[in-house]
C-alpha cells in the first residue's frame, strides 16, 4: 500500500521533469506558413543581388518590409559549387532580387541574434524571419548545392514568380 502511494506521488514529478527538459531544448526558428507570400515589388526585377548595409538591412525591418538576405564569408567557401551559384540561378530564373551583405557586416544587424551561421539565404516576412537555411545542420546541404531543391525549399515561403 505505502509503495502504491509512492509510486503515485513520484508519477507527476517525472512528468514534470520531462517537461522541464522539453523547455530547455532549442528551438526551431523556421515558421511554417499557411500559403506563399509576395516580397516587396522592388525584389521582382532583374535576378541580381543587391549590395546592402547593416543600417539598410535594418532600415527594412523596421519598415516591416519582406525580401530576402544573402550572407556569407566573401574569402572562403567550404561547398563543392559555391552555393551563391545556385542561388542565382534560381534568382536569374525567377528575376528575384536578393540583398547581399558580406558576413562581417551581417553580425551588426538584428538579424545576427536569430542567424549565426554562414553562407545562408533568409526570408524576411513584414520584418521577420519565417526561414532561413542552415549552414550548420546536414538537411540543408541539398539546398545548398541543387537548384531544384534550393527553389523548392524557397518556394515553401515565397511566390515566386509574380
Amino acid at each position: 500500500m505505502k509503495h502504491k502511494k509512492i509510486v503515485i506521488a513520484i508519477i507527476p514529478l517525472c512528468i514534470l521533469m520531462v517537461l522541464g527538459v522539453f523547455a530547455f531544448l532549442p528551438k526551431e526558428e523556421q515558421v511554417y506558413l499557411e500559403e506563399p507570400f509576395l516580397l516587396d515589388d522592388i525584389y521582382y526585377h532583374n535576378g541580381e543581388f543587391i549590395a546592402s548595409t547593416a543600417s539598410e538591412i535594418e532600415q527594412l525591418l523596421s519598415q516591416k518590409k519582406s525580401f530576402l538576405v544573402f550572407t556569407k564569408n566573401s574569402s572562403y567557401c567550404s561547398f563543392q559549387v559555391p552555393c551563391n551559384q545556385i542561388f542565382e540561378e534560381v534568382m536569374k530564373k525567377y528575376k528575384i532580387d536578393v540583398l547581399k551583405i558580406p558576413f562581417e557586416n551581417f553580425k551588426e544587424t538584428s538579424l545576427y541574434q536569430t542567424v549565426k551561421y554562414e553562407p545562408t539565404m533568409i526570408v524576411i516576412k513584414e520584418g521577420e524571419i519565417v526561414g532561413y537555411l542552415h549552414a550548420d545542420k546536414d538537411e540543408d546541404l541539398d539546398r545548398y548545392q541543387n537548384t531544384k531543391a534550393f527553389e523548392k525549399w524557397l518556394k515553401q515561403f515565397i511566390v515566386l514568380e509574380k
